[in-house]
């Protein structure tokens, strides 16, 4: 999945937690999504890409991530839990060459926080709409 703008990002992200529980891009408005719920989700996805699980993402292990999610032709995974070829330089804007978990959560939270309209933690369905409606304009 190629995303092009911080908006279809920012619909991404507000998606990653429905992976989990293989819902599709047609339950997001069904319910709201919780700013602990996209913690979850780059946490969850995060152990994964740390093969070594020292807490700290190396582009090596992002590649190989990469490489076993292009080797699973997309069929066990959900799109919205794949990761695009730019997560690492999106955790990591400084070029340091070295994702810590805050790091990685930094991106996906500013977002889900643009989402959140009225700041109280929870993307609404009416918030989701507005996200999903205004990603669409930067295709």
């Amino acid at each position: 999945m190629m995303i092009k703008t911080p908006l279809a990002l920012l619909t991404a992200t507000l998606l990653a937690p429905l992976a989990a529980t293989g819902a599709t891009a047609q339950a997001l408005p069904d319910r709201p999504i919780q700013r602990a719920e996209v913690i979850a989700a780059v946490k969850a996805q995060f152990q994964k890409i740390d093969a070594n699980h020292d807490g700290v993402v190396t582009p090596a292990e992002f590649q190989a991530y990469r490489a076993k999610q292009a080797n699973q032709g997309g069929g066990g995974e959900s799109p919205f839990s794949h990761v695009g070829g730019h997560w690492f330089d999106h955790a990591d804007p400084d070029g340091t060459g070295r994702v810590t978990l805050a790091m990685a959560e930094a991106h996906p939270l500013q977002l889900f926080d643009m989402a959140d309209m009225n700041h109280d933690g929870v993307v609404s369905t009416s918030e989701a709409h507005m996200a999903m409606a205004l990603s669409s304009f930067g295709k």
